[in-house]
């Protein structure tokens, strides 16, 4: 799986969407926090069973999101909320 370094992660999160995700229940929902790494990793801090995704760009007619924990390429895995 294509991993992305950091730098190219704080970027996409300072402009792009960033969508939070909790595995289990297969929820969503946009982040209106602070628009750094650092402040989106504070608030994850507190909830272990999330992951935070920022849209990266579309390929072959799909959005690609980015793991900003891991870094990981993917696609969104529940729908993206208004």
């Amino acid at each position: 799986m294509e991993t992305v370094n950091p730098e190219l992660i704080a970027r996409l999160v300072r402009i792009n969407p960033v969508v939070i995700v909790n595995g289990e229940t297969s929820r969503s929902l946009r982040y209106h926090g602070k628009r750094n790494v650092r402040a989106l990793m504070g608030f994850l801090g507190t909830y272990r069973d999330m992951r935070a995704l920022v849209y990266s760009h579309s390929a072959s007619g799909r959005q690609m999101w980015l793991d900003v924990q891991t870094g990981r390429v993917s696609q969104l895995p529940v729908p993206v909320p208004n």
